[in-house]
């Protein structure tokens, strides 16, 4: 159990460093692990697993996002470009609806389609992991300075179904997020990874609320099903033996992602997007038949 510990530290620091530089919510590296804790050491049911394991790590991204945007402000200040506060709120704040809605989508989904809606929600993460890797490789590769004015009806609408889909498959949203901002709202990269992180601020805080308060509602119904430090989809242990490290090591990332050129970082993203896209895809439809995982 010791060893088990240990790697959750691990991943913690591992996530504040991914996180910060891709302008993602690295969930890809927590949740895995988080649901392997959660099977092997208290014997979770594999559908309820990963909701515990979601909303668990929507509350680590929110301090770890914080730790992070404060940095990646100080680097764009050092650009000489300030942080884009217009198109963040109108964009965030219908991130955050969308974020309520689809946590409570996901809800009902799972209260209808308990034994299997786990791994039907990583599955779908995973397709649109392989759609975020496309439209980054796709898309032309903008400089720092090129930022249009934001389309109040556009970026709402934008918001809102970014947060939505994010919430309703339980993930922090920058996998999401980041492709929306830099390609279909055309923002260039390095500004586009200090506003997702910065949406992770606002649509986390309210997905991971609403799956504590709806996972509580479950809970409630099922107390036998759920470890210890639970509350609704939300584990205090995950919380702590992640979160703490992950806000440290979210101040190194954005140093290395202000050295890295717009077209390599586009690049880097679009790997990361494919191997998270085809794992979690495969894996879900192995697992769906009954079958062990078959990418690490």
């Amino acid at each position: 159990m010791e060893v088990q510990y240990l790697w959750l530290v691990i991943a913690g620091a591992t996530v504040g460093l991914v996180s910060s530089y891709f302008g993602v919510g690295a969930c890809f590296i927590m949740v895995p692990i988080m649901i392997s804790v959660l099977m092997n050491i208290y014997n979770v049911n594999p559908s309820l697993a990963p909701l515990i394991a979601f909303g668990s790590n929507m509350a680590i991204v929110v301090p770890t996002a914080i730790s992070g945007v404060i940095r990646h402000k100080k680097e764009l200040a050092k650009k000489g470009v300030s942080f884009p506060l217009n198109h963040y709120l109108k964009f965030g704040i219908f991130v955050g609806i969308g974020s309520f809605l689809g946590s409570l989508l996901a809800f009902i989904f799972f209260t209808t389609y308990r034994a299997i809606a786990g791994l039907i929600l990583k599955g779908l993460f995973g397709l649109m992991c392989l759609v975020g890797a496309y439209r980054f490789m796709r898309a032309r590769a903008k400089t720092i300075n090129e930022l249009s004015e934001p389309s109040t009806i556009k970026y709402a609408l934008a918001g809102l179904l970014c947060g939505g889909l994010a919430h309703f498959i339980g993930i922090g949203g920058g996998l999401i997020y980041l492709p929306t901002l830099n390609v279909i709202l055309e923002i260039p990269i390095h500004i586009a990874v200090s506003l997702s992180i910065a949406t992770m601020i606002i649509g986390s805080s309210i997905g991971a609320l609403s799956f504590g308060i709806l996972g509580y509602i479950d809970q409630l119904k099922h107390p036998t099903e759920y470890p210890p430090y639970t509350f609704g989809w939300f584990n205090l242990l995950l919380f702590l033996l992640i979160g703490l490290p992950s806000i440290v090591f979210a101040q190194l990332g954005p140093r290395l992602a202000h050295r890295t050129p717009p077209r390599k970082l586009k690049i880097l993203l679009a790997i990361l997007y494919v191997y998270i896209g085809v794992r979690l895809t495969l894996n879900s439809v192995m697992q769906l038949q009954g079958l062990p995982p078959i990418i690490p």
